[in-house]
């Protein structure tokens, strides 16, 4: 097939589909393979058309030695770059670089990032220019600017909002030592001179850095203006103090913008957050160690934060292994801390549905217990649990078994769990399911004993309350601010005069 179309290019006829159909075919081996026969090291047609009047036929005839993949050419590629007058093509001709060997022309290539760095182009030559130079970044790689920062300027004084979700804002606030901590929509907004005691707090999902401008434009090339003459910069630099070269980021836009007006915006404001920098941010999409985080508003502004990969969240530095149904460790944490008050003091703990351990290794973070049990049926969490435990260093037993057919000669003071999901089962089975639960609950537990559960389904847990006479709910949270996630702390029924 690619012999054909090699002679079909000899005859000079629609050159420009020959060449496009050439390089879509080059992205085989065997294609590639078979045009080099062909070809008997005689590359003077292909290089012929880096010379054509056509812009895109110069532009294709690059791609198309460049995945020949054979370094001679790259020197015909390099000088055809150089000379090439038409912006749009010119990343063309660096993608065909990036398949040959540079050392050659290194140094060229070098120089002439460098110009484009600190070039200001017209409104009408943006487009290109960033193309070319993601184009030439990603062929002459900062090997050793990426990933060089680390975060170590604890003892400095910072602005942080912790998200928590919707719900218990107050729970992550009060656990804020040496700072003002301000429960807010979402959140936690922290000012602290102490940040290592804050990164160390469980129940929170992220930490993002403020800074000293409330909002920013939905002009992109505004919005970079004003990020540049904030305090972003000099954030940067204290939370680095000492530490050279530029830091790579990314834009992420969240809101309302449709896809293909979030891309163009952050295109646009990256480039020229660049610029307005001079060159201390530098945008890379997928190696990057700052994220800039602009969250849209109602009026189509957006409010600026920074989420900052230069330093290690060894909150649940345990967790190595995880599967897909695992609970996501800060929500364990946040139950283990709502449940607080009802939890005992060297309890004997079961999570008859424990996946890789995290419910019970944060429970035990919030009040020590005497003894942890977990149980699964799926061996792969099985195995992950114990990893985790090892890892942060906790003494529990788990076992691969159904929890219906558990048997053990000693009670437990607490079960603790999440709650599997419905799945594949039907509203009928997951009711007998809950039922199943609660009348092999009641058999495992102390006089005393509490169930902790996390559950999507309130409407069942509540009907077995009802149905389990044993039982009596002491306290109930709302998770997910929406009434459909609930904590659940329930109580075995004791004697008049005791307490539960």
């Amino acid at each position: 097939m690619v012999r054909e179309q090699y002679e079909a290019l000899k005859g000079g006829e629609n050159l420009r589909k020959g060449l496009i159909g050439l390089k879509q075919a080059l992205k085989e081996e065997g294609a590639r393979k078979e045009l080099l026969e062909a070809l008997q090291g005689d590359y003077a047609l292909l290089r012929g058309f880096l010379s054509h009047e056509d812009p895109k036929v110069r532009g294709n005839a690059a791609m198309v030695l460049g995945r020949l993949g054979r370094d001679e050419n790259a020197g015909a590629v390099y000088e055809a770059y150089l000379r090439e007058e038409k912006l749009f093509v010119r990343s063309n001709y660096l993608d065909a670089l990036a398949c040959l060997d540079i050392s050659g022309c290194r140094d060229g290539l070098e120089r002439r990032l460098q110009e484009l760095e600190a070039y200001q182009p017209k409104e009408e030559e943006e487009k290109h220019i960033r193309q070319e130079l993601f184009a030439l970044r990603k062929l002459l790689p900062d090997e050793e600017a990426h990933g060089r920062h680390v975060f170590t300027g604890y003892d400095e004084t910072y602005g942080v909002f912790l998200t928590t979700g919707s719900c218990h804002q107050e729970v992550t606030a009060a656990q804020v030592k040496g700072g003002k901590a301000t429960a807010r929509k979402g959140g936690v907004r922290v000012v602290t001179r102490q940040i290592a005691q804050v990164m160390a707090i469980p129940t929170y999902r992220e930490m993002l850095f403020l800074l000293d401008i409330g909002k920013v434009g939905p002009d992109p090339k505004e919005a970079a203006r004003e990020l540049a003459g904030s305090s972003l910069c000099g954030l940067l630099q204290k939370a680095h103090p000492g530490q050279e070269g530029a830091f790579f980021f990314r834009l992420g836009i969240h809101g309302q913008m449709k896809l293909d007006a979030r891309s163009a915006f952050a295109k646009k404001c990256a480039f020229a957050l660049e610029q307005e920098t001079g060159g201390l941010l530098r945008n890379s999409t997928s190696d990057y160690e700052v994220e800039i985080r602009l969250m849209e508003n109602e009026a189509g502004f957006f409010l600026p934060l920074v989420k900052l990969y230069t330093y290690e969240d060894k909150r649940f530095s345990y967790r190595k292994r995880t599967v897909a149904s695992s609970m996501r460790p800060e929500q364990a944490a946040l139950a283990a801390r709502l449940a607080e008050p009802y939890l005992a003091a060297r309890a004997r703990v079961l999570d008859p549905f424990c996946g890789v351990g995290t419910m019970l290794l944060e429970r035990d973070r919030v009040r020590p217990a005497r003894a942890m049990c977990g149980i699964d049926h799926y061996g792969e969490a099985v195995q992950g649990a114990r990893e985790n435990a090892r890892r942060a260093g906790k003494e529990a037993r788990f076992i691969q078994c159904d929890f219906f057919r558990f048997q053990t000669d000693g009670l437990f003071d607490e079960i603790m769990t999440d709650m599997p999901m419905q799945g594949k089962m039907s509203r009928e089975e997951l009711d007998q399911m809950y039922g199943a639960f609660f009348g092999k609950a009641e058999t495992l537990l102390t006089e005393k004993g509490k169930m902790i559960l996390c559950s999507d389904e309130k409407n069942l847990v509540k009907k077995q309350i009802r149905l389990h006479k044993a039982f009596c709910l002491l306290a109930e949270y709302d998770l997910d601010g929406k009434g459909t996630r609930g904590l659940f702390v329930i109580g075995k029924k004791v004697e008049k005069g005791h307490r539960a």
